[in-house]
């Protein structure tokens, strides 16, 4: 990607914008988040904060572009959610996914 190019939504073509450790969209709410960040963030919710290991399971249904590199993503589930991965640039959440995705390493409640 050049630097006069910027991430674009892959569902509604929004510009992305900076998020803290996550790149988000202003239109649709999704998020783009790299797979380290993923990872800290899953050790976060853990009380203590221990190791996890994300385990995407493949999904079949139709693939979305990378923001980053615009190749086809892998559609998986991670913890029972429907997510979009790109090997080499990180992991797209849809409005509430990423949520739904941390809550399941939380501890009971």
């Amino acid at each position: 990607m050049y630097r006069d190019e910027y991430e674009r939504c892959p569902r509604c073509q929004t510009e992305l914008v900076d998020a803290g450790s996550a790149r988000g969209c202003t239109a649709c709410e999704g998020m783009w988040v790299t797979e380290a960040v993923l990872r800290e963030m899953a050790v976060e919710m853990k009380v203590p904060p221990a190791p996890v290991a994300l385990e995407f399971e493949p999904e079949s249904r139709k693939p979305i572009a990378c923001p980053s590199c615009a190749a086809a993503m892998q559609a998986v589930r991670l913890n029972r959610v429907a997510i979009d991965r790109c090997d080499g640039h990180g992991v797209w959440f849809d409005r509430g996914e990423l949520a739904a995705v941390l809550l399941a390493y939380a501890p009971p409640a």
